[in-house]
């Protein structure tokens, strides 16, 4: 196969497991796998060359190997793999130990491999012949590895005793010793109820042997041991400080069940978590103290938190957990458009460039379908600070729109409905509004003093983006018909004088066959009309927009929403790596092509389809849809899911669970935003209660202390600028609230402070 590969897709590909045991179960072949082959999957070769990897390879291999590159190689990222013969085989125990040791030395003279090859049951792709392709055979004896590194086997399995060892005799995480009566029973009831594999997984922790892989690690070492101590399941992690349990047990201790949800769902906040999951594991003891503490409170207000608090589950379906999707890089080409907007970004504002890619390839793929949706219509708000780099995101999907002929259906604002209808006819039932400082185009259709023809373009949006048959009022029905009537006629006789000039007859036709399916349209309406918005504006004029009012108009509901940090990114000055951008661009315009080109309806794979319905039953679990407050915007939440999932899956034509999983963590994104800036405005009213000014002050300081941190003064500024701030510091002058909290989330490792020489920055360490 080295010399005469296979060349097709990678889907088609020969791949195996070095195992005589026919199984892909990661346990089964733990346990009962007998391993003839190690073998190393270098997929981010970093400009190492495949002839580079060869000679490197000798010095740490002490004997046989084969090398190939993959299906994926090209010249500029040669990425290979490499498989090493046994002398004679190891067990399933030993095994994934071996490949540790081999990725190690690889990695020692500068390959770095892929560390998902230390799972059993990981499958190995034979050759496969892509655009470049190389192979090598170093001969010689093969290896047995419990002599060559018998050594360092034995190293490895002290070393991994040690960590077990460490693990077993770390305390569990102390609690603050309010946590009685109750709530410590709620957290014993947490204990009792979950199970440590189950849940770890559930939220991006991938099982290894007896070990777990964070997803947010970038060594692709297994560093999370799960172990018993004292009748209950315990976690230790040993990750770096990308993983947040990491953050909670860096003081030798270990985590219990509580513990690990409370991290990785309410990032720490035990105070938040109890009541949330009290409604799970005690849900009638837990409605009795919410209607103690309801009949306590001396105002009606305290209703604020039925707006920004998820709705109570009781004997409902669980939230599928979003934890471990990386928004700011979506799967496959959309991954890529984001990439390519923050290479070429003055002042990189990465969460707008989702929505961005989203809108481009929905543009692209309009006619597609999928067995969820007939429509890829999308509405997007994205909130920024004026001057933090809106523009590339608008720029970036007009110049891509441009490249696969298309930027014709891009339009910057209306100016009434009718502006929006012609629009649509012109664009051949589609259309694009790319509106930058999106507030005045909302001002003008909302204001009270609104023309007549503006006051109905929210209805027409609304109809538009919706609608499976646009049709067309009486008056501009009449007015269009007869315009296009004559429209028709001038292109018959067109036709009929072209003659025999062939180009320009089929030039004419085309035209005509375009007047004539819009007269259809204007008689018959206009099925599965296109029509999408991308809005972006400032927090200090689309802020106001997102209220309650608009809720119930079902505006918001239909709309996808980002709310940026209220800080502005460095300027980035270091010149665009034209290589890396190159290859961006290629990627980019091949898969907008594929889009394009393609006419599939987009199907899903097993398993994606599961996660969409676990999705879709709980938003439409009655406490959800049925939400006095929030329920329009859960009720429109599976049309958004299915969209997103579709969209993401345009470049191959299924839906899978990487596409689903992040699909969901999109729209569950925009509906806490949303819950943000209703509690920010709650926040900054009068008589606003100290619980929900404390939870805005903590969501704030999270949403802005994410990568570079900021200090301490800025913090103070973003967090004692509301109103019910104000108030409740001054009726106790004596204590110094904002202190209090930032020693709390300290405490907590929800926030770090970084110290380099005299600058002091405040990191969140954990997601809202």
């Amino acid at each position: 196969m080295l010399k005469a590969p296979l060349s097709v897709a990678k889907s088609e590909g020969q791949w195996f497991i070095p195992s005589t045991l026919l199984s892909r179960v990661h346990a089964e072949q733990r346990h009962d796998g007998e391993f003839w082959a190690l073998w190393a999957d270098i997929d981010e070769p970093d400009g190492v060359t495949f002839e580079e990897m060869k000679e490197r390879s000798r010095d740490c291999i002490p004997g046989a190997f084969m090398a190939y590159t993959s299906k994926s190689a090209t010249e500029e990222r040669q990425k290979a793999r490499i498989l090493i013969p046994l002398a004679s085989p190891v067990s399933g125990a030993e095994w994934p130990v071996y490949q540790k040791i081999l990725n190690d030395k690889l990695q020692s003279v500068g390959i770095t491999p892929d560390r998902a090859t230390e799972r059993t049951g990981q499958p190995c792709y034979l050759p496969n012949r892509g655009d470049f392709y190389q192979h090598h055979t170093h001969k010689t004896g093969l290896l047995e590895p419990s002599t060559c590194w018998g050594d360092e086997l034995a190293e490895e399995m002290e070393r991994q005793a040690e960590e077990e060892a460490q693990a077993k005799a770390a305390k569990l995480k102390p609690r603050p010793a309010s946590l009685a009566g109750a709530e410590g029973g709620i957290i014993d009831k947490v204990n009792a109820a979950f199970e440590m594999e189950g849940e770890l997984q559930a939220r991006g922790y991938i099982k290894m042997g007896r070990r777990y892989l964070s997803p947010q690690s970038s060594t692709k070492t297994p560093g999370v041991i799960v172990l018993e101590s004292e009748g209950r399941q315990i976690a230790y992690s040993h990750h770096g400080e990308t993983d947040p349990l990491s953050q909670l047990n860096h003081s030798g201790h270990a985590l219990d069940m509580f513990d690990v949800i409370c991290c990785l769902d309410y990032a720490g906040d035990v105070q938040q978590a109890i009541p949330a999951l009290a409604s799970l594991v005690d849900p009638d003891g837990q409605k009795q103290r919410q209607r103690e503490y309801m009949a306590a409170k001396d105002t009606p207000r305290a209703d604020i938190s039925a707006v920004i608090d998820e709705p109570e589950q009781v004997d409902s379906p669980k939230a599928p957990s979003p934890a471990g999707v990386d928004l700011l890089t979506p799967p496959g080409i959309a991954g890529e458009i984001c990439r390519y907007m923050k290479l070429t970004a003055r002042r990189p504002r990465p969460e707008l460039y989702p929505f961005a890619a989203l809108q481009l390839m929905a543009l692209v793929g309009r006619k597609r379908r999928s067995i969820y949706t007939n429509k890829l219509n999308l509405m997007t708000l994205a909130i920024a600070p004026t001057a933090a780099g809106k523009e590339k995101a608008q720029d970036g999907v007009k110049r891509m729109a441009h490249e696969q002929y298309c930027s014709n259906l891009i339009h910057g604002n209306a100016g009434s409905f009718r502006d929006l209808i012609y629009n649509l006819l012109d664009g051949d039932g589609a259309s694009l509004y790319i509106v930058d400082e999106v507030h005045s185009f909302f001002d003008s259709i909302k204001s009270g003093k609104a023309q007549n023809y503006e006051s109905k373009m929210e209805a027409e949006i609304l109809t538009m983006n919706t609608t499976e048959l646009y049709t067309f009022r009486g008056m501009e029905k009449r007015a269009l018909t007869e315009i296009y009537q004559k429209h028709v006629k001038q292109l018959e006789k067109a036709v009929e004088d072209a003659g025999e000039d062939e180009e320009k007859a089929v030039q004419m036709e085309r035209a005509l066959d375009k007047a004539q399916r819009r007269l259809d349209w204007l008689e018959n309406g206009l099925p599965d009309p296109f029509f999408s918005m991308m809005g972006h504006s400032v927090p200090e004029r689309l802020d106001a927009f997102i209220k309650l009012d608009n809720i119930s108009s079902g505006f918001l509901g239909r709309t996808l929403i980002t709310r940026c940090p209220d800080t502005r990114a460095k300027l980035r000055r270091t010149p665009v790596d034209e290589h890396e951008l190159a290859e961006c661009e290629l990627n980019i315009t091949t898969g907008l092509a594929e889009i394009r080109r393609s006419g599939c309806t987009v199907a899903a794979t097993d398993e994606a389809a599961d996660y969409l319905d676990e999705c879709i039953d709980w938003y439409e679990d009655d406490d959800q849809l049925n939400h006095h407050i929030a329920g329009g915007i859960y009720a429109r939440a599976p049309e958004h899911l299915y969209r997103v999932a579709t969209i993401l899956a345009l470049e191959t034509g299924t839906i899978t669970l990487e596409h689903a999983r992040y699909a969901h963590a999109l729209v569950r994104r925009s509906i806490e935003d949303v819950s943000y800036i209703l509690l920010k405005a709650y926040s900054d009213s009068d008589g606003a209660q100290e619980k929900q000014v404390m939870q805005h002050a903590r969501q704030t300081i999270h949403r802005n202390c994410k990568t570079t941190g900021l200090p301490l003064s800025r913090l103070k500024h973003l967090v004692t600028k509301p109103k019910g701030w104000e108030e409740m510091q001054a009726r106790d002058m004596t204590r110094d609230r904002f202190s209090e909290l930032i020693d709390r989330m300290m405490t907590a490792g929800e926030l770090e402070k970084q110290v380099e020489g005299k600058r002091e920055r405040y990191i969140s360490r954990a997601a809202v």
